[in-house]
């Protein structure tokens, strides 16, 4: 029996659904994907660590900008994006 935990790998597409974004940006390293670990199955196949993939979402929803509207009487509201 093993005490090394079993990660979890999920397909680009898996990836980018968490990210919001198209499976061909993940492949071509975009939306910040750049710095996760690709896995190799066969010529075709790439996987990604889920533990890495999700650690990347939610620096990036940490990382949101926030969009600030005038308003007319002069006040400014702000709006999480």
């Amino acid at each position: 029996m093993s005490l090394i935990r079993k990660q979890k790998r999920i397909t680009a597409k898996e990836v980018a659904d968490l990210l919001g974004c198209a499976p061909n940006t993940v492949y071509n390293k975009g939306a910040g994907t750049e710095q996760l670990t690709r896995i190799k199955n066969g010529t075709r196949q790439v996987r990604f660590l889920l533990d890495e993939v999700m650690a990347l979402v939610n620096r990036q929803e940490g990382s949101t900008p926030k969009l600030v509207i005038p308003k007319q009487s002069g006040q400014q509201h702000s709006i999480s994006l």
